[in-house]
């Protein structure tokens, strides 16, 4: 009688584990609505002392882990900038410091203020600058040859199944379905992901193609990985490069950061 009644009660207690690990899955996926709040970091029109062109633009970017400033990548083919590197404060309230003119090819934060970059063909250099000095300075200049940026821990999460969840939204909204527009001459992909650290938001890259392949339309998306809500973010009408995939990072501080033509700006999502 004693045995049953004990194993009675080791039942009762599994079953209870095992409906509160439902609901904390349950808790974890079901998410009523998402939300951002979109706030301007800066619009870079001087880089150091030189005043950019119209034709300029930002094509990556990295956020510092604290959130205290911004390193970018940027052209200004006007005046034969391919890759200049600059850098803003977060706050927006002083002008863009130019860490090196132009020819960078990699770009990261490699300690804390302390921005590391490469630069120029065959042997080139590696530079280190602290990004918090009134004046940047290099720190440290050596070989390409030293330690570049550290691999990031692969997701927990597929991004093929992001990726796949996402497009299935664009088809739905922009009513193609399995990808056959109908009733218009532009499909709309998901061409890219990128997850926010712990996975539980990704930014998605939309662009749409005609049937020449051209690419229009750039946008930008936030998705709930777990509950796969998406949020629309931003967009360019028309064939504008000023919205590129490359430009868009999450920080430490689990905000989006993304280049907008010469602009820079920030998201904070929610999911409630």
């Amino acid at each position: 009688m004693i045995m049953r009644k004990a194993h009675y009660i080791f039942g009762v207690l599994f079953m209870g584990l095992g409906c509160a690990s439902d609901r904390n899955d349950a808790e974890s996926t079901t998410v009523s609505s998402l939300s951002a709040s979109l706030s301007p970091v800066a619009v870079i029109q001087v880089v150091g002392i030189d005043t950019l062109s119209d034709s300029a633009s930002i094509h990556r970017l990295q956020p510092e882990p604290d959130g205290g400033s911004v390193a970018f990548l940027f052209a200004d083919p006007v005046k034969g900038i391919v890759g200049g590197l600059g850098l803003i404060e977060a706050s927006g309230v002083q002008t863009a410091q130019l860490a090196w003119p132009d020819s960078v090819t990699a770009f990261w934060w490699s300690g804390a203020h302390q921005l590391s970059f490469t630069s120029g063909t065959g042997q080139g250099v590696r530079v280190v600058v602290d990004a918090h000095a009134a004046q940047l300075s290099a720190l440290e200049v050596t070989g390409t040859q030293a330690a570049g940026p550290q691999r990031q821990p692969d997701a927990t999460v597929s991004r093929a199944t992001v990726l796949s969840r996402a497009q299935a939204f664009i088809d739905s909204v922009r009513i193609q379905p399995e990808g056959t527009p109908q009733g218009s001459a532009l499909r709309y992909e998901a061409d890219s992901i990128v997850l926010a650290p712990g996975d539980t938001f990704a930014a998605v890259h939309v662009r749409a193609a005609d049937i020449r392949g051209t690419k229009v339309n750039p946008a930008w998306y936030l998705t709930h990985v777990p509950s796969g809500h998406m949020h629309g973010l931003d967009s360019l009408t028309g064939r504008s490069t000023g919205l590129p995939a490359a430009a868009g990072q999450w920080g430490a501080d689990g905000r989006f950061y993304y280049a907008k033509e010469r602009s820079i700006w920030r998201a904070d999502p929610k999911a409630q």
